[in-house]
Protein backbone atom coordinates (compact mmCIF):
# COMPACT_ATOMS: atom_id res chain seq x y z
CA UNK A 1 0.00 0.00 0.00
CA UNK A 2 2.85 2.22 0.83
CA UNK A 3 4.39 1.81 -2.65
CA UNK A 4 0.73 2.83 -4.47
CA UNK A 5 0.57 6.47 -2.05
CA UNK A 6 3.83 6.91 -3.26
CA UNK A 7 3.19 6.33 -6.59
CA UNK A 8 0.14 8.74 -6.13
CA UNK A 9 2.30 11.41 -4.89
CA UNK A 10 5.34 11.18 -6.98
CA UNK A 11 2.90 11.33 -10.05
CA UNK A 12 0.84 14.36 -8.50
CA UNK A 13 4.00 16.29 -8.02
CA UNK A 14 5.65 15.49 -11.54
CA UNK A 15 2.16 17.10 -12.67
CA UNK A 16 2.65 20.01 -10.85
CA UNK A 17 6.20 20.09 -11.61
CA UNK A 18 6.91 21.31 -7.85
CA UNK A 19 10.56 22.63 -7.09
CA UNK A 20 10.51 22.37 -3.94
CA UNK A 21 9.28 18.88 -2.56
CA UNK A 22 11.26 15.61 -2.29
CA UNK A 23 9.80 12.34 -2.08
CA UNK A 24 11.42 9.71 -0.86
CA UNK A 25 10.66 6.16 -0.20
CA UNK A 26 12.10 3.97 2.42
CA UNK A 27 12.52 3.55 6.45
CA UNK A 28 11.35 6.49 8.68
CA UNK A 29 13.33 5.99 11.04
CA UNK A 30 17.26 5.69 9.19
CA UNK A 31 16.17 8.81 7.25
CA UNK A 32 15.56 10.87 10.28
CA UNK A 33 18.68 9.20 11.77
CA UNK A 34 20.98 9.52 8.80
CA UNK A 35 19.12 11.16 5.94
CA UNK A 36 18.09 14.75 7.11
CA UNK A 37 19.65 17.54 8.85
CA UNK A 38 19.26 18.39 12.37
CA UNK A 39 17.29 21.67 13.63
CA UNK A 40 16.30 22.71 9.47
CA UNK A 41 12.71 22.45 10.19
CA UNK A 42 9.91 25.10 11.43
CA UNK A 43 7.69 22.66 11.40
CA UNK A 44 7.27 18.32 11.12
CA UNK A 45 3.87 17.52 10.48
CA UNK A 46 2.90 13.81 11.34
CA UNK A 47 -0.52 12.69 11.09
CA UNK A 48 -2.19 8.84 11.09
CA UNK A 49 1.19 7.16 11.57
CA UNK A 50 1.10 3.02 11.31
CA UNK A 51 0.63 2.63 15.33
CA UNK A 52 1.92 -1.16 15.00
CA UNK A 53 -0.88 -2.39 17.75
CA UNK A 54 0.65 -5.65 18.40
CA UNK A 55 3.05 -5.63 20.87
CA UNK A 56 5.71 -7.32 19.33
CA UNK A 57 5.51 -4.69 16.34
CA UNK A 58 5.64 -1.70 18.97
CA UNK A 59 9.65 -1.29 18.63
CA UNK A 60 8.31 -0.21 14.45
CA UNK A 61 6.67 3.05 16.22
CA UNK A 62 7.59 6.03 15.20
CA UNK A 63 7.24 7.88 18.17
CA UNK A 64 8.75 5.64 21.20
CA UNK A 65 11.24 7.03 24.01
CA UNK A 66 13.82 5.81 21.92
CA UNK A 67 12.84 7.18 18.46
CA UNK A 68 11.30 10.49 19.57
CA UNK A 69 14.30 12.27 19.43
CA UNK A 70 14.87 12.09 15.92
CA UNK A 71 11.72 13.52 15.21
CA UNK A 72 12.26 16.21 17.32
CA UNK A 73 16.02 16.91 16.31
CA UNK A 74 14.70 18.06 12.83
CA UNK A 75 12.70 21.10 14.45
CA UNK A 76 14.65 24.66 14.24
CA UNK A 77 14.46 26.58 18.13
CA UNK A 78 10.71 27.44 18.46
CA UNK A 79 9.71 24.50 16.09
CA UNK A 80 6.80 23.04 15.89
CA UNK A 81 4.79 18.95 15.70
CA UNK A 82 2.18 18.30 14.61
CA UNK A 83 0.48 15.04 15.42
CA UNK A 84 -2.52 13.37 14.70
CA UNK A 85 -4.39 9.90 15.06
CA UNK A 86 -6.94 8.10 15.28
CA UNK A 87 -5.47 5.32 17.12
CA UNK A 88 -6.43 6.51 20.62
CA UNK A 89 -4.35 4.71 23.10
CA UNK A 90 -0.92 5.23 20.93
CA UNK A 91 -2.20 9.03 20.91
CA UNK A 92 -2.35 8.85 24.55
CA UNK A 93 1.20 7.11 24.82
CA UNK A 94 2.59 9.91 22.29
CA UNK A 95 0.79 12.72 24.07
CA UNK A 96 2.78 11.36 27.41
CA UNK A 97 6.18 11.19 25.95
CA UNK A 98 5.68 14.37 24.58
CA UNK A 99 5.02 15.80 27.89
CA UNK A 100 7.57 14.41 29.66
CA UNK A 101 10.25 15.96 27.49
CA UNK A 102 11.75 19.28 28.92
CA UNK A 103 12.00 21.18 25.66
CA UNK A 104 8.68 20.55 24.70
CA UNK A 105 5.27 22.60 25.15
CA UNK A 106 2.55 20.37 24.40
CA UNK A 107 -0.87 21.28 23.81
CA UNK A 108 -3.87 19.26 23.04
CA UNK A 109 -5.97 20.72 19.69
CA UNK A 110 -9.36 20.64 20.66
CA UNK A 111 -12.17 20.54 17.75
CA UNK A 112 -10.02 20.12 14.76
CA UNK A 113 -7.27 22.53 12.98
CA UNK A 114 -7.88 25.61 12.09
CA UNK A 115 -8.50 25.40 8.16
CA UNK A 116 -9.68 21.80 8.18
CA UNK A 117 -8.77 18.66 8.33
CA UNK A 118 -4.95 18.28 6.87
CA UNK A 119 -5.27 14.56 5.50
CA UNK A 120 -8.00 13.18 3.22
CA UNK A 121 -8.00 10.16 6.14
CA UNK A 122 -8.09 13.21 8.79
CA UNK A 123 -11.53 14.64 6.26
CA UNK A 124 -12.98 10.89 6.22
CA UNK A 125 -12.64 10.22 9.74
CA UNK A 126 -14.41 13.35 11.00
CA UNK A 127 -16.88 12.79 8.34
CA UNK A 128 -17.54 9.03 10.14
CA UNK A 129 -17.86 10.79 13.57
CA UNK A 130 -14.35 8.87 14.65
CA UNK A 131 -12.30 10.58 17.55
CA UNK A 132 -8.87 11.86 16.48
CA UNK A 133 -6.47 13.35 18.64
CA UNK A 134 -4.04 16.27 17.58
CA UNK A 135 -1.52 17.79 18.97
CA UNK A 136 0.92 20.32 19.01
CA UNK A 137 4.44 20.52 20.71
CA UNK A 138 6.35 23.59 20.48
CA UNK A 139 10.33 23.14 20.92
CA UNK A 140 11.00 25.59 23.75
CA UNK A 141 14.24 24.52 24.92
CA UNK A 142 17.57 23.59 23.37
CA UNK A 143 16.94 19.98 21.89
CA UNK A 144 17.78 17.69 24.70
CA UNK A 145 17.48 14.32 24.51
CA UNK A 146 14.21 12.63 25.93
CA UNK A 147 14.64 11.05 29.90
CA UNK A 148 13.16 8.15 28.75
CA UNK A 149 14.73 7.63 25.64
CA UNK A 150 18.61 7.70 27.30
CA UNK A 151 17.44 5.09 29.63
CA UNK A 152 16.33 2.78 27.47
CA UNK A 153 19.07 3.21 24.53
CA UNK A 154 21.36 2.52 27.50
CA UNK A 155 19.71 -0.70 28.64
CA UNK A 156 19.39 -1.70 24.67
CA UNK A 157 23.21 -1.00 24.82
CA UNK A 158 24.18 -2.74 27.74
CA UNK A 159 25.56 0.59 29.29
CA UNK A 160 24.73 2.36 32.16
CA UNK A 161 22.97 5.55 31.56
CA UNK A 162 24.70 8.44 32.88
Amino acid sequence: MAREYFALAARRLARRRLANLALLHGEALYLLAAGLPRGFAATVHVYFPDPWPKSRHQKRRLFSAASVDLVLGLLEPGGRLCFATDFLEYGEEVAALLAAHPALVVERVEGGWPGGARTNYEAKYEAEGRPILRLEARLAGAATPHPAGVVEIAAASGAAPG
